[in-house]
């Protein structure tokens, strides 16, 4: 069975930290690490094969698929109320766009290393950009003193 991001030996366990009050994002959220997660937990079986880069090739379809549900949605929440800061976080999520579409080029010349790095890259990901750019986000969104679109 897959390690769940609620397991206590999970590499990046979920944390109230990364949740930002928004029942779909935070989803969207938890869905990636638990990806994170299992990715991690397949590649460290390594002794196996090849089984690593279908479990790289999972990861990837897993990460386009966070790309098109939670960054469509957070984007168009960001425009709906004038988010200040939008284009920076854009960029944030074009730069995650751009090393997933890189790894999916690379994919036929994969190695366990590159897969490594791939599942240190989402990782990082959460720890950074979940746990902190989407905060930031998230007190604009929230924060009863914010000017309202009309």
């Amino acid at each position: 069975m897959a390690e769940s991001s609620q397991s206590a030996g999970a590499w990046v366990p979920w944390d109230k930290k990364y949740e930002m009050g928004i029942s779909m994002l935070d989803a969207q959220n938890k869905e990636l690490v638990d990806l994170c997660n299992q990715f991690r937990t397949e590649i460290m079986r390594r002794g196996e094969g090849a089984d690593w880069k279908i479990a790289l090739g999972h990861a990837l379809k897993g990460a386009v698929k966070y790309t098109k549900g939670h960054f469509v949605a957070q984007e168009r929440m960001m425009q709906q109320i004038d988010y200040p800061k939008f284009q920076q976080h854009k960029r944030y999520h074009q730069e995650f766009v751009d090393m997933v579409a890189s790894a999916l080029e690379a994919f036929p010349r994969a190695t366990m290393q590159s897969a490594f790095e791939f599942s240190s890259f989402l990782r990082e990901w959460i720890l950074s950009h979940v746990a902190h750019e989407d905060k930031e986000f998230q007190k604009y969104f929230f924060d009863p003193n914010r000017k309202k679109s009309s």
